[in-house]
């Protein structure tokens, strides 16, 4: 009987130290717990979809509560946008089954959804206790405004070319794999740098250890990753990519990313919402991250989406350069094109299938930015999705007949 009593004893050591890591990890105690949303799987492993939904929904409107950041504030000449919300009757259909929106709400774990048409609100909606006055957190859509930037700087001359290397602006990647990289191949998410999304080693998993639980600087982890394939030979979806672009422009600028984007998406476009953007610890001497962790009200991200519908113009003036919105929305080699299964990438955006001047920012969780050049139609959403929730074919086929419902065509 002895191996039982061994059996046993191993089994309880095993929980105990996993316990004992998962209060490392999550630091229950702490006032802010930045691995608090990487750890809802041990926090809802009770809860049924609803409730997990609302956990994470609740998450997502309070991240400040959760993690260090910076505010960005709103500008002092707002942009409101005119209002003609009106009843939209709406019905798409995925794999031969016809549905009203009602229904996608309730299967995307939609909580805010809003459209612009014509620089108009033309429809808005929220679930839940998302209102308005909501600033959610967009997750990996953060990617689409340091993308946006990049074009700005490239417009303005602050960066000379797509075509140049990583290190010309960011020396803190001098001889390093990022260091070596252009700027178009990792705005592509083709650095050829060796590190992975999901499976693969190291992944995210550990860049988010490093960076939240330990509070190390981002630049320094992207800086340590090595090559894997050469730059421009395939799509990597990577964070540590769009990361390095935010170091980009802060070496490009001389100043601190959030103050950068404060003045040239806050203040030049007038978005009328304050936003935190989030940090790798408090105060001045916190790196922003490029690649995720923007929370704004949903009206604030659907703003965004109207500077690629008037072509990068606003108020007059040409932000980007000519020919951006096709360049940052148009998968610019074969291995970006989209698949039978998946979605494509072009520039910091992703590209749905059957794309005829549509493409999105994507957060995980489900926040979309759908921008549809054609239609004149932007759709912003905000969600509380479950990993493994959510679909591509259901999502495009929603968006696109609420696009053609707006816009009559």
């Amino acid at each position: 009987m002895r191996w039982i009593a061994w059996a046993l004893g191993l089994a309880a050591c095993t929980i105990a130290l996993a316990v004992v890591f998962g209060l490392w990890i999550l630091q229950p105690w702490a006032d802010v717990r930045p691995m608090r949303t990487w750890g809802f799987t041990f926090e809802t492993a009770h809860l049924d979809g609803d409730e997990r939904s609302e956990w994470l929904a609740e998450n997502f409107r309070n991240w400040d509560r959760d993690i260090p950041f910076s505010r960005l504030q709103a500008a002092a000449r707002p942009h409101v946008f005119p209002r003609a919300t009106r009843a939209i009757d709406v019905e798409y259909e995925v794999n031969g089954v016809s549905r009203p929106l009602a229904a996608y709400f309730e299967r995307a774990r939609v909580q805010g959804l809003l459209a612009l048409h014509g620089g108009e609100v033309v429809f808005e909606q929220y679930r839940g206790k998302t209102t308005v006055d909501s600033r959610f957190h967009l997750w990996s859509a953060s990617k689409s405004f340091t993308g946006t930037i990049i074009g700005m700087a490239l417009h303005e001359g602050a960066i000379e070319s797509l075509d140049d290397p990583i290190e010309k602006y960011a020396k803190q990647f001098e001889g390093t794999a990022y260091g070596q990289a252009t700027i178009r191949h990792v705005m592509m998410m083709s650095s050829g740098v060796d590190f992975f999304h999901g499976k693969g080693f190291p992944n995210r998993d550990v860049m988010y250890v490093e960076t939240f639980r330990f509070q190390n600087d981002l630049d320094d982890f992207a800086a340590k990753l090595g090559r894997r394939v050469p730059s421009g030979t395939d799509f990597n979806y990577l964070a540590t990519d769009t990361h390095v672009l935010s170091a980009v422009l802060r070496g490009a600028y001389q100043r601190r990313y959030v103050d950068i984007v404060q003045e040239k998406l806050w203040d030049e476009l007038g978005i009328a919402g304050d936003a935190i953007w989030s940090q790798h610890v408090p105060g001045p001497a916190g790196v922003s991250f490029g690649h995720c962790c923007l929370a704004t009200r949903l009206i604030d991200f659907a703003h965004l989406g109207q500077l690629y519908l008037q072509d990068g113009v606003w108020e007059g003036r040409q932000l980007v350069p000519d020919g951006w919105v096709q360049t940052a929305g148009s998968p610019g080699a074969p291995f970006q094109e989209p698949t039978e299964h998946s979605s494509g990438y072009a520039m910091q955006f992703w590209v749905p299938r059957g794309h005829d001047g549509d493409f999105f920012a994507a957060g995980a969780f489900g926040q979309y930015l759908w921008i549809d050049t054609r239609r004149d139609v932007v759709i912003a959403q905000f969600a509380s999705q479950a990993p493994g929730e959510g679909d591509e074919d259901e999502r495009d086929a929603a968006f696109r007949s609420l696009a053609t419902a707006i816009a009559g065509r």
